[in-house]
């Protein structure tokens, strides 16, 4: 049984880390204009936080991920996990804010993370 549960965490890991790559694929947009500048679409800016949310649990295996524009807009990605389950968030961001929703101090960090670099 402790098998499939510590399969279960590698496949959701496995599955919202592939998700984020896609994502990255997606919006990024590494060719430059003519002004050798950065395009202001696509994603320009990420973030990383890692934490143990759980006192049981010895290590960080939780994180939150930004993924912001130049205007600070995008989505936090919030994966929670704990020896008998995952859970994984999606929440939107507008101007290094929640669009509308409360986010988390881990999810602020990594939002901050991210318009720091």
């Amino acid at each position: 049984m402790t098998f499939f549960l510590y399969l279960l965490v590698f496949l959701n890991s496995f599955g919202l880390l592939y998700l984020a790559y896609l994502i990255l694929k997606k919006y990024r947009n590494p060719t430059l204009e003519t002004s050798s500048s950065i395009s202001s679409s696509g994603i320009q800016k990420v973030g990383l936080y890692r934490y143990n949310p759980f006192d049981d649990l010895g290590t960080d295996q939780s994180f939150s991920l930004s993924i912001l524009d130049s205007t600070n807009t995008g989505i936090i990605l919030t994966s929670l996990h704990h020896r008998n389950f995952t859970r994984i968030y999606a929440k939107s961001v507008k101007n290094g804010e929640g669009d509308n929703i409360t986010l988390s101090k881990e999810e602020k960090s990594a939002i901050v993370k991210a318009i720091k670099h």
